[in-house]
């Protein structure tokens, strides 16, 4: 089933170079956490990096083909990941959804939200959810999120049309007082 779903297998790492200053990454480049009392007096400015909110990006580009990944969750109370546009901004934002080249899924008080503009969008799963799949079509210009346990689908963004490539987006929030510390990890599935 699962090998007809996503043809594209890319192994996904992050690019510490898109990292906020607060976030850790793994030497793989595989796992991300924050860590609120990180020395970031060595971290270089660069017009890439987030700087307001705790976001990376994926090393991977995309504009064309179909693309599948997956992410750990597990133990987190808190999360937020799916695809961005390049430019999207790297401070402060009016709205942090579709409109400024975010299609995300998130975890934020307990519930599971789709980040859509001009509010977010509740969205209900069956189980508490541990790994999600991202599945990105750019011919389609769809985003669909799976729960990468059952595959059974959770939510999908139609992106209308994108100039520029995509790039997978991801963001462990804060520490929540101590209760939000476990990492967000990429996998690459075994088909």
């Amino acid at each position: 089933m699962k090998s007809c779903l996503y043809p594209d297998i890319t192994p996904m790492t992050f690019d510490p170079e898109t990292a906020h200053p607060n976030l850790s990454l793994s030497q793989s480049l595989t796992s991300v956490w924050y860590e609120e009392d990180k020395d970031t007096t060595d971290c270089p400015a660069n017009p890439r990096r987030f700087h307001y909110y705790y976001c990376v990006l994926g090393h991977q580009r995309f504009i064309s083909g179909r693309h599948y990944w997956e992410v750990e969750v597990a133990g987190k109370t808190a999360w937020r990941l799916g695809v961005a546009r390049e430019d999207v901004p790297r401070g402060e934002m009016q709205t942090t959804g579709t409109s400024n080249g975010l299609w995300t899924l998130a975890l934020k008080g307990g519930s599971v939200i789709a980040c859509t503009d001009p509010k977010p969008t509740k969205v209900t799963v069956s189980l508490r959810l541990v790994r999600v799949g991202v599945f990105l079509d750019c011919e389609k210009e769809e985003v669909t999120f799976y729960n990468a346990v059952t595959m059974a689908p959770i939510y999908t963004f139609s992106m209308e049309t994108v100039a520029g490539p995509l790039f997978p987006f991801y963001n462990p929030c804060d520490d929540d007082d101590g209760k939000n510390t476990a990492p967000i990890k990429v996998f690459t599935p075994s088909l």
